[in-house]
């Protein structure tokens, strides 16, 4: 869309003005200069008689020039007429300019001029060929362009006043047609590129004022050096001060007379160092280019960390450098690519992708911690995802103290014999989600599901200092949930969990492989847990003596007989939960600040 209304229009074409190489003017054509110290001896330019040129004529014609342009117009008769003429017809290399006025049309065809202004009849006799000077700048007021042909509203074509001169200068006559194929006119053995307005793109020369250049005043007095001019294109026009045949180019700070832009369109021609556009399609294509570049490596930059940020701007910076590079090589070659379109697109590109991976992760990261929420606090689904963040949730892990609930439903398969797979899994599910709730609720992670039973963590990966208390406060209101369930709906199977907690050293970390990993504890503290929920009778809570250490002021407890557990070779010490005593210090059960 933007390369069709083509907003910011002038900095594109500035752009491409900074495009132009130091490359020197051709030596073969000469500036003849009606300057500020001609006009000083000769006087007023309306007030000089008509053989003053005529006398210029002779002396370049006898100094050997080639071609003699006149980028001045004589539309209005004088006694001297005839004098110029007979020296125009002894030359017989004089070419004259005339000028197309009231402007009709410039858009994608031969641009047209309402009315030309003609050299009067008698000197476009004599005149070896007649060429138009008009000149026509873009939107922005710089001249960077020609055109080749223009037309009367009456269909009548006029060359431009630089193929006037060089088919003049090459003997040639100038043709009857100007056909446009494939963006090319065949003219002087060349295809020079045009657009459809039949206008070429000037290759300026960096500095106009290295052109060669001769005072016109000097020339009507003879007082030159001939070999100047010898075997030379001479074309005169005005380049004295406050002459409004001035405009803006490429490669000038100020105005530049009008003779020197025609001596640059011949100049490109000459040397056939012509520049081509590609047009909206090559640079839709190279867009789309540089879309499929950053779409494939920016996001695998991410957008988190300083490098991550630094290495994505990288890119971008890269890939700006690289098309400018590649843009200078293409002006070079000929091709001047839009330059601001896709160097605009890089950072848009850049920014949108930081937008795109940000809601992108935010979005991912509200699915984590509502996921998260199913099975642990809001506290510690905020601490995983921010330790992932960081990098610190890698494989491995660190020993610490943890608190270890196993909850496991008593004579399960007995249960579920007796009823439908279906009646099973949502019995569980009602069961469990009454489990899961008090765990959360106490900032417990359920750490693993295994059918009929559950694990659940306190102290990991998240500090926790009430992390035992917590545990055995979130069995008893499990416990409680239950009760409170099978109360209220008398269709539910009635079951009892048997829950064991117990308290130790355990190794919590992520725990797998490479391409799949798990947060979870192990340890003989774990084995331990996971023994004494196997001895515990359905609808009670028993804990390990560590747990009781921890808890012993905050609930009411009876020490049962020393079990042998499986795997155990000593005696395990363990105690029976009988209730929670009121001055339980609820707020102490909530994890401390990270």
């Amino acid at each position: 869309m933007a390369l069709l209304v083509q907003p910011f229009y002038s900095i594109n074409l500035w752009l491409s003005d900074q495009l132009f190489t130091s490359q020197p003017p051709s030596a073969v054509i000469v500036i003849a200069g009606i300057d500020d110290n001609t006009l000083d001896t000769y006087g007023r330019w309306a007030e000089w008689p008509r053989s003053l040129h005529a006398q210029a004529i002779d002396n370049l014609n006898q100094a050997g020039a080639q071609v003699i342009g006149f980028d001045v117009i004589f539309v209005d008769s004088s006694s001297d007429d005839e004098l110029l003429a007979t020296a125009m017809a002894e030359a017989d290399n004089v070419v004259l300019a005339a000028v197309g006025t009231q402007l009709v049309t410039r858009a994608r065809a031969e641009i047209t001029y309402d009315n030309f202004l003609l050299p009067i009849a008698s000197l476009e006799q004599a005149a070896s060929n007649i060429g138009h000077a008009n000149v026509i700048p873009d939107g922005d007021g710089t001249v960077r362009r020609l055109p080749l042909i223009v037309k009367s509203s009456s269909g009548q074509v006029y060359p431009s006043l630089t193929l006037a001169v060089l088919h003049s200068l090459f003997s040639m006559t100038l043709p009857q047609e100007y056909l446009l194929e494939n963006g090319t006119v065949n003219l002087l053995a060349r295809d020079i590129p045009v657009d459809a307005s039949y206008c070429i793109r000037i290759n300026f020369s960096a500095d106009f004022r290295q052109r060669p250049y001769v005072p016109y005043g000097d020339i009507i007095s003879g007082d030159f050096d001939p070999s100047l001019v010898n075997n030379k294109i001479v074309l005169i026009g005005m380049t004295a001060t406050g002459e409004p045949d001035t405009w803006a180019i490429p490669t000038a700070v100020s105005n530049v007379p009008g003779v020197f832009i025609h001596a640059g369109a011949m100049d490109t021609v000459l040397t056939e160092r012509f520049l081509t556009e590609p047009g909206p399609i090559v640079t839709l294509m190279i867009m789309l280019l540089l879309i499929g570049i950053t779409a494939f490596t920016l996001p695998r930059c991410g957008t988190w960390y300083w490098t991550d940020i630094v290495k994505g701007a990288g890119i971008t910076v890269g890939l700006f450098v690289a098309y400018l590079i590649v843009g200078f090589f293409a002006f070079d070659g000929g091709y001047i690519l839009c330059l601001f379109y896709p160097l605009l697109l890089l950072p848009v590109l850049y920014v949108s992708n930081v937008i795109y991976m940000v809601v992108s992760e935010q979005s991912d990261k509200r699915f984590v911690k509502d996921l998260f929420g199913r099975y642990i606090s809001p506290q510690i689904a905020r601490e995983i995802v921010s330790r992932a963040d960081t990098g610190e949730l890698h494989l491995g892990g660190e020993q610490r103290e943890v608190s270890v609930l196993f909850a496991d439903i008593r004579n399960f398969t007995q249960i579920s014999e007796q009823l439908p797979p279906e009646a099973v899994v949502e019995m569980l599910n009602t069961y469990l989600s009454a489990v899961t709730d008090a765990v959360v609720q106490h900032d417990g992670i359920v750490n693993k599901f295994g059918g009929d039973n559950i694990m659940a963590v306190w102290n990991a990966p998240q500090s926790q200092p009430e992390h035992a208390l917590s545990a055995v406060q979130a069995a008893w209101e499990a416990h409680q949930k239950i009760a409170e369930l099978q109360q209220s709906d008398s269709r539910l199977l009635p079951v009892q969990f048997g829950i064991g907690i117990n308290t130790g050293i355990a190794l919590a970390g992520n725990i797998g492989s490479v391409g799949r990993t798990e947060y979870t504890v192990i340890g003989d503290s774990i084995n331990i847990a996971s023994r004494i929920c196997s001895s515990t009778p359905g609808g009670e809570v028993w804990i390990g003596a560590e747990t009781y250490n921890q808890t012993k002021d905050y609930i009411e407890a009876e020490e049962l007989e020393a079990k042998r557990l499986k795997g155990k070779s000593a005696p395990i010490e363990l105690y029976r939960v009988t209730g929670l005593r009121s001055t339980t210090p609820q707020n102490k059960s909530r994890p401390s600040p990270s």
